[in-house]
């Protein structure tokens, strides 16, 4: 049932995608209001499936890949919202933001669970330092995608320029300016939010292995370890490369993309593949989860 609701909102912002391609063939303005409309409807729809989920399970709804993703794209479609609300109406946000929301909440609705068991209750201050991971990893991944967004536009504007032709299809970009500038500041605020979240991750988990010795533990070797190390290290080179004058444009926004493929893989591609991993094994009876996966 989870699974037919999450596919049925994900599939309203299909809908909401496929009117916004429209405007490479039509420009009339009743396409605008349709394509905001359609957005505006599935971002109700899955705000009231969030409220729901958290009344029913009794706690905020970040605790399995299935519950952050499906949060990460409610948080990216209401920025999306916004910046389509608030921008110049020919500016082509929804060309960016929409198939990334669609990707979203179509993973979400693959992995949704089949039923309403949302496993036992974590002890206090598990529970505490767990949302509070999610939160960081959360707001960290929301700020990746904005800088990824902002990068896809700078080059799809660099490209116009570089060819010198006028646009035919009656879209209009931000300048590379303006996408620079968010992408910049979208990854300044990415790299601390995704390193506090990861430190507390891992704090959470050498706690939790001492506190439960002879069960499966996490070490460096295990691909969720060294993919997050990875991403971490791939974003410290993307926050240096800001600073750096010779890497401007093209080459910061060229990172951004691999930071964010990096990113999905950390955050879904694990799961996805069936990697050996004991990033979400339980131990000794012990049910404490982490909004980054399945139980710890």
């Amino acid at each position: 049932m989870e699974r037919l609701t999450v596919l049925c909102f994900a599939g309203t912002y299909g809908l909401a995608l496929i009117v916004e391609l429209a405007r490479f063939a039509v420009r009339a303005p009743a396409r605008w209001y349709a394509t905001v409309g359609l957005t505006a409807l599935a971002w109700g729809v899955q705000t009231t499936y969030l409220a729901n989920l958290a009344r029913v399970s009794g706690h905020v709804p970040m605790t399995t890949v299935f519950e952050s993703v499906l949060a990460l794209s409610w948080i990216f479609a209401a920025l999306g919202l916004y910046f389509m609300v608030h921008v110049p109406k020919p500016v082509a946000v929804g060309t960016f933001v929409l198939p990334i929301v669609v990707a979203l909440t179509t993973v979400a609705g693959l992995a949704a669970p089949r039923s309403s068991d949302w496993g036992a209750a974590w002890s206090s201050a598990t529970k505490f330092w767990g949302a509070l991971h999610g939160l960081f990893l959360l707001a960290g991944a929301v700020s990746t995608c904005v800088a990824f967004a902002a990068g896809l536009m700078y080059l799809a504007q660099a490209r116009k320029l570089k060819t010198k032709r006028p646009s035919r299809l009656g879209i209009a970009l931000p300048s590379l300016e303006q996408s620079e500038r968010i992408n910049r500041a979208a990854v300044t605020v990415a790299f601390p939010l995704l390193t506090f979240g990861l430190l507390i991750g891992l704090i959470l988990t050498v706690t939790t292995n001492a506190a439960t010795p002879g069960g499966p533990t996490l070490t460096w070797a295990d691909p969720k370890v060294l993919s997050a190390m990875v991403m971490w290290l791939v974003f410290a080179v993307l926050l240096h490369a800001r600073f750096r004058p010779a890497m401007r444009g093209r080459g910061v926004v060229v990172l951004t993309i691999i930071a964010f493929g990096f990113l999905v893989f950390t955050w879904v591609g694990i799961e996805a593949l069936r990697l050996p991993t004991a990033h979400g094994v339980s131990r000794a009876g012990t049910t404490t989860t982490i909004p980054s996966g399945r139980p710890l």
